[in-house]
């Protein structure tokens, strides 16, 4: 037993989070604020065994939608991977790349940061990081440094989201009904450069580790047989790399188009880049009709838009896109892709079964992450220990809020819902306090994801790469302390200046 927990850390992690809110379930009263930040507090919401059970099936059927997305990811590169194309397009980028390491993983590191940080989903970057991954294990770097050019950098876009309304727009939404006057582009200014700092200094941690890893004569050569999507060299000399080059090229775009909010009016209300041209696009082809305007709206037809008794559109403009929207593109490319490489049908389900087995593990693990957000939803004792904590100042005091966002989000997946949990208090912030909220909210909420063990993104990551924890923390715990530092420096000064 031991050995195993040795060997699966992770596993014992986000258990002992699970216990930890179980216990605190039956220790702990359920909170609530209201108008004012009135707080009342609630009975004991007890989980017990059978929740326990529900729990995992609960959180199975309402993020649906993510696991599906991930499935699809994983059958992709099941098939994508055992195709010459995609062998030589690795092999070209590796060949490429060689000799600049350090300036390869600072560019890597920047694009995944930047757009996570823009982009209105996360979820979706996920889509090139096992090629990224792939590349760079075949480069020399360890997993590691591999993760930390790839996921690391997806967390510092979290930590500076600027446009990255996934959580956060769900999060200013709720302020905005119980009274704050807050939207998306609150310390924009702010947020982006707390955003250029964290890369900054994250980068310099990463680019010191890489330089004394390809510093090291000694060390062995990097096996990447523990790569997940792992490919060999090409057969063949001249294998074309421009379809494969192509279709990635055609899937970013899609990435750009589908997820950058262009004339997105937010749950919050505000309108973000004014820009209408997908809209209006998007309004002439599903409006065209073959028989007159009682006829058939062919397009829409075709590509699915909404049912009678379905109140949203599956194929939306451009800059509305869901998760699911895209899922329709991996799916498409999928296909397209074993057609293209002339794999046979028995292949073809092999390697897409080979696909989702690979991503069972890391699914699991997310499946349990999720767990705690939902015994939270049915328990919310979070407000209870955020209200205690605010007892430590008579009104705003920057430190103290810093303290309660670190364990809200200690124990959230999920930052909408934090915001929904502690709207009331919150929104009670006014002027520059209110703005500042915002800031140390979003930015806290960042920080934290290095680190709790139900960090979606990190614990994907960490078990898609089979990375240890405690290897995880021993690398990034200076960057954390410092940018912990920095925060609280630029928190004070927004304050009290």
């Amino acid at each position: 037993m031991k050995k195993f927990f040795k060997e699966h850390d992770l596993i014992k992690l986000v258990s002992l989070v699970l216990i930890v809110v179980i216990v605190l379930s039956w220790i702990i009263p359920s909170g609530s604020f209201s108008t004012g930040a009135s707080f009342t507090e609630g009975d004991m919401g007890r989980i017990g065994l059978a929740h326990i059970f529900y729990g995992f099936d609960f959180a199975l059927q309402n993020y649906s939608i993510q696991i599906g997305f991930l499935v699809l990811l994983g059958m992709f590169y099941g098939v994508v991977s055992k195709t010459e194309g995609y062998r030589a397009l690795v092999s070209r980028f590796v060949k490429v790349c060689k000799g600049h390491e350090i300036g390869i993983a600072i560019i890597i590191s920047l694009l995944v940061a930047l757009l996570t940080s823009f982009l209105n989903n996360t979820y979706i970057i996920l889509v090139f990081l096992p090629f990224l991954v792939t590349a760079l294990r075949r480069l020399g770097f360890d997993k590691i440094s591999a993760f930390a050019t790839t996921f690391g950098a997806l967390l510092v876009g979290i930590l500076g989201a600027t446009y990255g309304t996934e959580g956060l727009d769900g999060f200013i939404l709720y302020l905005t009904y119980s009274g704050a006057d807050v939207s998306i582009t609150t310390e924009l200014a702010v947020r982006f450069g707390i955003l250029i700092l964290a890369y900054v200094l994250y980068t310099f941690f990463n680019v010191v580790y890489i330089k004394k890893l390809f510093s090291d004569k000694k060390r062995e050569e990097v096996k990447v047989i523990d790569d997940k999507f792992a490919v060999e060299e090409p057969k063949k000399k001249k294998s074309k790399v421009w379809p494969t080059a192509v279709m990635f090229i055609i899937l970013f775009v899609f990435v750009i188009l589908g997820f950058t909010s262009w004339n997105m009016t937010t749950q919050s209300g505000s309108t973000t880049f004014g820009i209408t041209i997908f809209e209006d696009f998007h309004e002439w082809l599903m409006g065209l009709t073959i028989g007159g305007e009682d006829g058939i709206a062919i397009f829409q037809s075709i590509l699915g838009g909404s049912l009678p008794n379905l109140g949203y559109e599956l194929v939306p403009s451009f800059g509305n896109w869901y998760l699911f929207s895209y899922c329709i593109v991996l799916a498409i490319a999928t296909v397209i892709v074993a057609f293209a490489s002339k794999m046979g049908l028995n292949d073809f389900f092999t390697n897409i079964g080979e696909g989702f087995k690979k991503m069972i593990r890391p699914i699991m693990f997310l499946l349990l992450s999720y767990m705690v957000f939902v015994f939270l939803y049915w328990n919310p004792f979070i407000p209870t220990i955020i209200n205690e904590i605010g007892k430590m100042a008579s009104g705003f005091n920057p430190f103290v809020a810093t303290i309660q966002a670190i364990v809200g989000s200690f124990f959230n997946t999920d930052f909408a819902y934090l915001g929904y949990t502690l709207s009331y208090y919150l929104a009670s912030f006014s002027g520059t306090e209110g703005n500042l909220i915002v800031v140390i909210y979003s930015t806290i909420y960042g920080l934290v994801q290095f680190v709790t063990p139900i960090s979606t993104f990190l614990l994907f990551g960490l078990s898609y790469m089979n990375i240890p924890y405690k290897k995880w923390m021993k690398y990034i715990w200076k960057f954390l302390l410092a940018m912990l530092v920095c925060l609280l420096v630029i928190f004070a000064l927004l304050t009290y200046l």
